[in-house]
């Protein structure tokens, strides 16, 4: 590991792009259900009405930033089937490269290159992401790709207002990217070093994603109008994510789904209290891994989550796992249930009881819980034991 050179880095980090590369372009004749019912008529709407206005008259379930990338898209000579690919395989090495230097950042020593040459691996050849990239025609990697921006703008380089910005667009793209969001905000009630408006960077991030809808002829709060649409389209506890949710799949959303937001918002509210209470000084690898957690436990305990909703938790794992031997096992079997999950929903694999999936993620998530949580807790009350005295 100590005798990687950055000259060796570079020729490692162009074979591993290039294998990755290659993983991707495997799976790109391949059409999925969505694509075939979704994306695939989207572009054709798109075309048929030929100019920027076909954005703003568009009538699905996602984001307008997102149709405004088709959009532009339809104007290439390329078959959409792999233009829409192509740009989900850009985004993600956007993310192998932001992980692969928040890792090397984390080292800071003569293994700094072989680590940021491992978690560059780790995220291109994460079946999840050769799936949902190359195969799956999904667009995961984008909004997880800006998210992981803000992180590592926010938190690496502690430049809070392009990380704001980078984070609005992320929930431009993708309302899931919010999942990022909770330890941005610990890390500012933690550092103090930025201001709190510096969040008002996150709707000039959102407007200006939006501005090709805007032009096309939506009004200017056609972002907020489309998030309240897509909040009330699918009410449901369970939506093919196996979480806690699983076993209460016959509850009614209109009775629980408010509970559960609480009880994942009283969650995430312990979690901060406990991370600024207890006096612990934190390390590069610990923001890391509280993101992974925080990610985790947004799609763990909120309703409604699909089964590609864990995407960041599942990028973000594997490369903490790097830094914590503990977390390997978790790491590996977090993926292997995704994978499984994807493989039944669009490759026709063999389906695994639903209830035996949300069993494994259950397991893993309170394993990673008490691990997080546990150490926190500890720290919490030794420097509670400190100031009594």
């Amino acid at each position: 590991m100590d005798k990687i050179t950055k000259k060796n880095f570079r020729a490692i980090i162009a074979t591993i792009s290039a294998a990755g590369l290659i993983l991707r372009f495997i799976g790109f004749p391949f059409e999925s259900v969505d694509y075939e019912q979704c994306l695939s008529s989207w572009t054709e709407q798109l075309k048929a009405i030929g100019n920027i206005s076909a954005v703003s008259a568009f009538a699905g379930d996602y984001n307008y930033p997102y149709i405004s990338i088709l959009y532009f898209l339809t104007l290439l000579p390329i078959p959409s089937l792999y233009s829409i690919k192509m740009v989900s395989v850009l985004f993600d090495f956007l993310e192998a490269g932001l992980l692969s230097a928040t890792a090397m950042h984390v080292a800071e020593d003569d293994r700094r290159y072989g680590l940021g040459a491992i978690a560059y691996a780790l995220v291109l050849f994460n079946p999840l992401a050769v799936l949902n990239s190359g195969y799956l025609a999904q667009c995961e990697s984008i909004w997880t790709a800006l998210g992981l921006l803000s992180f590592y703008l926010v938190i690496v380089k502690e430049k809070p207002g392009w990380g704001m910005f980078a984070f609005g667009m992320a929930i431009a793209m993708k309302l899931q990217a919010v999942f990022i969001l909770p330890i941005l905000l610990v890390f500012y009630f933690y550092k103090k070093k930025f201001s709190i408006l510096h969040m008002l960077w996150i709707p000039v991030a959102i407007e200006v994603l939006c501005l090709p809808a805007i032009i096309g002829g939506s009004g200017w709060d056609s972002a907020i109008s489309q998030y309240l649409h897509l909040l009330g389209e699918y009410p449901f506890l369970f939506y093919y994510y196996p979480n806690i949710w699983t076993f209460f799949r016959e509850a009614p959303y209109y009775v629980f789904g408010t509970a559960a937001i609480l009880f994942t918002f009283v969650t995430l509210l312990l979690f901060a209290v406990l991370f600024i209470k207890s006096g612990k000084k934190f390390y590069m690898q610990n923001y890391v891994q509280y993101a992974a957690w925080t990610a985790m436990t947004c799609t763990m305990l909120l309703p409604c989550m699909h089964e590609r909703y864990n995407y960041m938790a599942e990028m973000l794992l594997p490369v903490s796992a790097i830094f914590d031997k503990k977390l390997r096992i978790p790491a590996l079997a977090l993926i292997l249930i995704s994978v499984q999950c994807i493989g039944q929903q669009f490759l026709a694999w063999a389906p695994v009881s639903y209830y035996a999936l949300a069993a494994g993620n259950i397991i893993v998530y309170f394993y990673f819980t008490a691990h997080c949580l546990g150490g926190l807790y500890r720290e919490y009350r030794k420097n509670e034991g400190m100031t009594a005295c």
